[in-house]
């Protein structure tokens, strides 16, 4: 099994499909289930476009995790989001992206973290496990 990390550098609307398509291409040949696959996919988009929108650069990493799952990075150097708690917790809407937010990616993949300070930026890990419901060995 191809345990590859592929990076993607983003800085455009163009990267955002790049991503997605390839998150697409190795659930499928991880063996995610198709509703796995769109939750990777959609949570992929939306935090690809949120580093396009707010961030304008920086990096997705996408690393199959053998019998477990496939984890995905967001990392930027923007403006940090000052307003988290809010966020996270649907008080804010986002007015760009999916209109899902961070919240709808917390809520779509099995595992999520996020630390984001102010003007350092923001770092997003996230986890689709391959057996939907098994615990999780990070925690």
């Amino acid at each position: 099994m191809d345990t590859t990390v592929y990076r993607i550098v983003i800085e455009r609307e163009d990267d955002v499909y790049m991503a997605s398509t390839l998150g697409k291409r190795v659930a499928d040949d991880f063996g995610l289930n198709k509703s796995q696959q769109t939750k990777l996919v959609v949570s992929i988009m939306e935090l690809t476009r949120n580093i396009v929108f707010y961030a304008k650069k920086g990096e997705l990493f996408i690393k199959p995790i053998p019998s477990y799952g496939i984890e995905i990075t967001a990392i930027d150097q923007g403006p940090g989001i000052l307003n988290l708690d809010q966020i996270l917790n649907n008080r804010i809407r986002s007015k760009t992206g999916l209109g899902l937010g961070l919240s709808g990616v917390k809520r779509l993949m099995d595992e999520f973290e996020i630390t984001s300070t102010a003007d350092l930026g923001t770092r997003i890990r996230a986890v689709k496990w391959l057996n939907e419901g098994q615990a999780s060995r990070f925690g």
